[in-house]
């Protein structure tokens, strides 16, 4: 059974948190949903978008349930009174084997950590993300954007086309899955030096969380960490365990000069005493 651990926080923003957090331990699938159109209707759509996850997924294919959670927000909105708007961005993973399906819609993200490395596996579904195909932007311009906040893609609204990738896994993997709560308080950088400072996915979940609370928390904030099999010793201890092999061989190294120069010593002692 793979490690995990799923926290969720309002943060610092007014009313309800719209975000959840969800997952089947048995399916091996876990996801973020981030919840938009006012706080009701925001806590509604993310919460449908859990219910027919979990309802579908093993009945078909991972981009089918995502797009059937779609068309329950869809029809949920159409039977309130006016204008309104119900949309949830989602992020899910689901292992199978050594293999991580990734499929999303939105600016919820996941990551991999290996190796001490992080890599982001999701592209946001973002004005600011199209705007790079034509002009390159450095991680600071893409984030003091003044249309950084601008999602081109939620269920529930328009059409969305989910995104989906493949990841093969390595034993001890971590796959990071966010809402937007974190990116948008903490650079890559600072992700990766909290994953690296952090022991299990319990841990690292809870400071993930924390170091995005600590610069402001300014939207709700979601985080699920999965460990995929036996992490390997990384990071300070990897170095540790390496420090330590290369030091017995040195002192084994050291040992056989010494020992042959005594033997030599020895040696020619004898023959001097004939």
């Amino acid at each position: 059974m793979d490690e995990f651990a799923a926290l969720t926080h309002p943060g610092a923003r007014e009313g309800d948190n719209q975000d959840v957090v969800g997952w089947d331990a048995d399916r091996h699938l876990w996801f973020v949903a981030d919840g938009m159109g006012g706080y009701q209707h925001g806590q509604d759509a993310s919460r449908l978008v859990k219910e027919t996850l979990l309802g579908e997924v093993g009945t078909v294919d991972l981009t089918a349930a995502v797009l059937k959670a779609h068309e329950a927000i869809r029809q949920a909105a159409s039977r309130l009174e006016g204008d309104q708007r119900m949309g949830s961005t989602v992020v899910c993973a689901q292992i199978s084997g050594e293999d991580c399906r990734i499929v999303w819609v939105g600016d919820s993200r996941a990551y991999l950590w290996r190796d001490q490395s992080l890599q982001r596996l999701t592209r946001d579904h973002s004005f600011v993300e199209a705007l790079v195909e034509s002009e390159p932007l450095s991680e600071t311009q893409m984030r003091n954007h003044p249309n950084a906040s601008v999602v081109l893609q939620t269920l529930g609204m328009g059409s969305p086309v989910p995104s989906d990738r493949s990841v093969p896994l390595h034993a001890g993997d971590w796959i990071i899955l966010c809402s937007d709560g974190i990116p948008v308080e903490l650079r890559d950088g600072e992700i990766a030096y909290i994953l690296q400072s952090s022991a299990n996915p319990q841990q690292a979940a809870q400071q993930l969380l924390d170091g995005a609370l600590a610069k402001g928390g300014r939207d709700n904030t979601s985080v699920i960490v999965v460990q995929h099999g036996t992490r390997p010793v990384g990071g300070l201890k990897a170095q540790l365990a390496r420090l330590d092999s290369a030091v017995v061989g040195w002192i084994a190294a050291l040992a056989g000069v010494l020992l042959a120069a005594a033997v030599v010593v020895i040696v020619w002692r004898l023959r001097a005493g004939r």
